[in-house]
């Protein structure tokens, strides 16, 4: 064994790498939050080879994509759990991603000399987003199709070039055959070689560099702290404990725990699969991943031909203000509560972040439900809703009747949807001594409280009472 250990450190340099990558020191003060970027780097991992599982029993393609992926979570064995896997995992990538980033923020880490840290962090975390982005698409369900439309139609918005870009991202006018297979091969290939790559220059720079001294410790005035910034950091780095095998345990214990949840996740929660996609549907309310449900937020703070300002421009200056951050924050302090101006900033960003994604997720309607066994659309989820805010308090929520009104409980088997659409809009047209109100009166002859739409989307929901 020591014959081949010297055969490969006098080829490839073991010994040195060794020393250089397992037994170096990290710093005094390195506690459990040093560790989210090990975490990161590990469900990257797991997505890695469970992406690679899938993609072996996935087809690229509109006709058979679909298929492919009822496939994997109905029929492979162990299919489910893999999807399930891929599926938190991408949540758990953009989560620990980014609480690393905050982490890294809040005490200071992207200061001198490890600007370019931070920079890599970012692109990092860009690319975790863009990953999930091209991911969304493969399944080629309503809820993939409708919210890829919603979410590359965002580029379509910008002024002069937004139909350019637009066609060069989905590969045509609309979300096709183009659009999946650029969005496969962006997701199985481009992206995942700039991940290595990024993460390779970002782990070459925190070896290089050192993992920076806690805050409270670096900038404490204690006796026998040099004053000069390398001789103090080799003495914390001296006092600090060797990443193998003290650090690597810890950054194992948390990777143990992130597995373990997100196997009980894949185990318990199934992955939602929804129907074929369906691109003549024009009901379907799209709900995409909740780390894009702010974007999909601003759509709706900046309407019309203002979208491209909430989508495009306020987006792109916050990722450059964020990228550029160690370079106009110059403060020598890393100290959180010696920087006012930098948390508070980050403190407004966040809240707006969580405030505009609370928004979405509540003033959304689910695209699908389940209620008496049968499972509703978007459109009848939408009439479930209208018909709960004007009819309930005459035919009762579950549609029992009331003393002011019948049980609507069979009307879907008794009545067409054209003769309840047509009774919802103005009942005495069908029945002279009819006692419920007109939603849509003849003109001159009331207000009209409901659209045609909105009795079509009620219709729809009765229509599910036999």
């Amino acid at each position: 064994m020591a014959r081949l250990t010297h055969w490969l450190d006098e080829r490839a340099g073991i010994k040195t790498l060794n020393q250089v990558l397992l037994l170096r020191k990290i710093p005094k003060g390195a506690g459990w939050f040093y560790t989210l970027g090990f975490a990161t780097l590990f469900v990257f991992i797991l997505q890695a080879i469970t992406g690679s599982i899938l993609a072996m029993f996935y087809v690229p393609s509109p006709d058979h994509a679909y298929e492919s992926v009822r496939f994997i979570q109905y029929t492979l064995p162990f299919g489910s759990i893999l999807r399930g896997l891929h599926h938190w995992g991408a949540s758990a990538m953009v989560v620990l991603a980014g609480l690393h980033l905050v982490t890294v923020f809040v005490l200071g880490a992207y200061k001198r000399p490890r600007e370019m840290t931070w920079v890599a962090g970012v692109f990092l975390l860009l690319v975790v987003i863009g990953m999930g982005f091209t991911g969304y698409l493969l399944p080629w369900d309503q809820k993939a199709y409708w919210a890829t439309t919603v979410g590359t139609s965002m580029a379509g918005t910008v002024p002069l070039i937004g139909d350019t870009v637009l066609r060069i991202i989905r590969g045509g006018a609309t979300v096709g055959a183009l659009t999946l297979t650029r969005f496969y091969s962006g997701h199985m290939l481009i992206l995942p070689a700039l991940f290595f790559l990024t993460i390779g220059v970002h782990l070459y720079l925190v070896v290089y560099l050192g993992v920076s001294t806690p805050p409270w410790l670096w900038e404490s005035r204690q006796e026998g702290i040099p004053q000069n910034e390398k001789k103090r950091y080799e003495l914390f780095k001296h006092q600090g404990r060797p990443f193998w095998p003290d650090i690597i345990v810890e950054d194992a214990i948390v990777s143990l725990i992130i597995f373990l949840v997100l196997f009980a996740l894949a185990t318990i929660v199934r992955v939602p699969l929804e129907a074929r996609a369906d691109p003549t549907s024009s009901s379907y309310i799209p709900r995409p991943e909740w780390y894009f449900l702010f974007l999909f937020q601003l759509l709706k703070v900046f309407p019309g031909s203002l979208e491209w300002v909430g989508v495009i421009i306020i987006p792109f200056a916050v990722v450059f203000l964020i990228l550029l951050l160690p370079f106009y924050r110059t403060e020598k302090s890393r100290r959180p509560e010696k920087r006012p101006v930098a948390m508070g900033v980050g403190a407004v960003f966040a809240v707006g972040v969580l405030a505009l994604t609370a928004t979405a997720w509540l003033t959304t309607p689910p695209s699908s439900a389940v209620e008496r066994g049968i499972h509703l659309d978007s459109a009848q989820v939408i009439g479930r809703s209208l018909y709960q805010a004007h009819c309930a308090s005459c035919h009762g929520e579950r549609a029992q009747g009331t003393k002011d009104g019948p049980s609507l409980q069979q009307v879907g088997g008794l009545r067409d949807p054209a003769f309840i659409h047509s009774y919802i809009e103005d009942p005495a047209k069908l029945n002279p001594n009819a006692d419920m109100p007109a939603f849509i009166p003849p003109p001159g002859q009331g207000q009209q409280v409901l659209t045609h739409e909105q009795v079509e989307d009620i219709t729809r929901y009765l229509t599910t009472f036999r």
